[in-house]
């Protein structure tokens, strides 16, 4: 019998490249205001705590927070019209869910990305799967890495925090699952590195979805 019975993922960098899609709405809103954009790498380091941080971390230093404000809702204008043209589940990604989800292991999404995307994104990439709770940024709802949102999840999975493994590919993806008491899976094929994984203690480290269901189910069961 596996150690873990349920799954808290992060979305994006996770379980989908989204990388080129807000790349080019935040440059999109950039030029709006003849401010200097960014190449699409430079967000791997922005992405991740929110649409306005997001907008805040790409607008030059000292941005008046008035300006900022209007930037996010030229983004938000330039998402809407972007946010599933290029974005995709990563290689191996949809064969792991379903693998995972034929096991009987709970699965659920904890991400910052806005709510509205976030389900959007689910329900057109990854119709097939059913997971049991799917939050994101919420008024409610206290963002990453505050364990709100992971432990509201595993009480709706009937599951105790050491019984859930949270998987993402952020520092604030790591200690999310240390705040809620939970072990922690780094995905290499996301938006950070190793080291800041390694870092913030993620208790393993995958290359490729496969080796998350072998943490799942080790060969020796």
């Amino acid at each position: 019998m596996s150690k873990y019975k349920g799954i808290i993922f992060d979305l994006d960098g996770t379980l989908l490249d989204t990388l080129s899609d807000l790349a080019n709405s935040v440059n999109e809103a950039l030029e709006s205001y003849s401010y200097p954009t960014h190449a699409k790498d430079a967000y791997r380091l922005k992405i991740g705590r929110g649409f306005r941080n997001l907008i805040e971390q790409s607008m030059p230093e000292n941005t008046d927070p008035a300006i900022i404000d209007a930037g996010l809702q030229r983004f938000l204008a330039a998402y809407s019209e972007n946010y599933n043209k290029e974005t995709k589940p990563y290689e191996g990604i949809v064969s792991l869910l379903t693998a995972l989800q034929q096991k009987g292991i709970a699965l659920a999404v904890n991400s910052n990305k806005r709510d509205d995307y976030t389900h959007n994104l689910l329900r057109q990439l990854l119709p097939e799967l059913d997971f049991i709770a799917v939050y994101g940024e919420r008024h409610d709802v206290a963002k990453k890495p505050d364990p709100q949102a992971a432990l509201k999840i595993a009480g709706l999975m009937k599951l105790e925090p050491q019984e859930i493994v949270y998987i993402g590919d952020s520092k604030t993806d790591m200690v999310t699952a240390h705040n809620a008491g939970m072990d922690s899976i780094g995905v290499l094929w996301g938006f950070r590195d190793e080291a800041e994984l390694k870092q913030y203690h993620a208790t393993y480290l995958v290359k490729r979805p496969q080796e998350i269901y072998d943490i799942i189910f080790p060969e020796s069961e």
